[in-house]
């Protein structure tokens, strides 16, 4: 009797230490692929290459722009999920890269030539895979797409002596006012500002898309042609 008394004694005694709290086992965390968010907000400089058989020459050309980071991915995580909501101007000139045309010039004869200007808008949505070793590195590649769409596309082209010609794409069966690029980047940590990260990115893209498509320029014979636009661009931001 007296050993059955100890046993639930101590049985009674075992339940009371598991119930006191901080003790036993704490549960394991599981990583998850997205955990924590850093901000970053930045400045754009690009170089914006125009290309294709829409016009007589190709055009080439710098832009400005800016955006925001959302970086879902923690320091020492190998692998993270970031997207970029931004804003780019994307200008492009090319000399003798068009005609005046038969419709300006109001003659079915020769048309002047004329230098192209390019001038496109466009507000991005740009999702990416973030890659990244240790938590002793600086720097990062990332991979993914850049979704478009366009707030101005407009062709000028001029030649002396004659009215300048202005083509406004959006809204006509030849302008693409989507725009899906695939992109790639590295980006590097270049100081510390307080607690915050100064990076520095560069980025390029490939278009997937036509910013203009079976186009029947007259300046080309009315070969039907097409454009897009190929963008690298740095990024200089301060994560927050």
């Amino acid at each position: 009797m007296k050993r059955f008394a100890y046993t639930v004694i101590l049985l009674l005694a075992c339940s009371e230490a598991y119930a006191q709290p901080g003790t036993g086992v704490p549960p394991h965390k599981v990583p998850t692929l997205v955990d924590s968010m850093t901000v970053m907000p930045y400045l754009t400089g690009s170089l914006n290459l125009f290309s294709g058989q829409a016009f007589l020459a190709n055009a080439s050309g710098p832009g400005i722009g800016g955006g925001v980071t959302f970086d879902f991915t923690k320091t020492g995580q190998k692998a993270g999920f970031m997207f970029d909501v931004a804003f780019q101007d994307m200008y492009g000139a090319a000399q003798n890269g068009d005609c005046i045309g038969s419709l300006v010039t109001g003659s079915s004869g020769v048309s002047p030539s004329a230098d192209a200007y390019q001038y496109w808008d466009y507000l991005l949505l740009e999702p990416f895979l973030k890659l990244q070793t240790s938590s002793k590195q600086t720097g990062y590649f990332m991979i993914g797409a850049s979704f478009g769409m366009a707030l101005l596309s407009e062709t000028v082209s001029i030649a002396p002596g004659y009215p300048y010609k202005y083509t406004f794409w959006d809204g006509t069966p030849f302008g693409n006012r989507f725009r899906l690029d695939l992109r790639a980047g590295v980006g590097v940590q270049l100081a510390k500002i307080g607690t915050h990260a100064l990076i520095l990115e560069a980025r390029a893209g490939y278009p997937l898309t036509n910013e203009i498509s079976n186009y029947p320029n007259e300046c080309t014979g009315g070969v039907l042609g097409n454009w897009k636009i190929i963008t690298i661009q740095g990024n200089l931001g301060l994560r927050l």
